[in-house]
């Protein structure tokens, strides 16, 4: 009975088939051994230990980036409502309206993030302040 992958592809098309089967497997094994090497690293390197001023420090990075975007996104809000699309062409005002509300939207999405990350690295601040001032407990954990 005849091999209709061999048939259908030819004998130059099988022979690749396999070398890149071959190829395939010897990633799969060189990806095991870069995830151990990986493990071992991870367990090298010790992580460092969050402090309240680590977590401070952040927040002000983030509310400073935040403030930033916020005031960009301002100035694109104005310069969309006082710049219109003047065009008699329908497509170019439907596709106009759409950039504008996609800059809008993900210069808005970021001062939204960068404001909750803010938010966030100053409660985890208190709350390892606290963690601190309260005798018997772990602020490691």
């Amino acid at each position: 009975m005849p091999d209709w992958a061999e048939f259908s592809m030819g004998d130059d098309a099988t022979a690749k088939q396999n070398d890149l089967e071959k190829a395939a497997d010897g990633v799969a094994a060189t990806a095991v051994e870069d995830s151990a090497e990986a493990s071992d690293v991870q367990k090298a390197s010790p992580k460092a230990p969050t402090s309240v001023w680590r977590c401070i420090s952040g927040a002000a990075i983030a509310a400073f980036l935040g403030y930033g975007a916020y005031n960009l996104t301002f100035k694109i809000a104005t310069q969309f409502a006082t710049h219109p699309l003047v065009s008699d062409n329908y497509i170019a005002i439907r596709l106009s309206g759409m950039v504008r509300t996609l800059v809008l939207g993900m210069s808005a999405m970021a001062t939204g993030i960068f404001a909750f990350a803010t938010l966030g690295l100053a409660v985890l601040g208190l709350q390892i302040a606290l963690q601190k001032l309260k005798p018997g407990s772990s602020a490691s954990s």
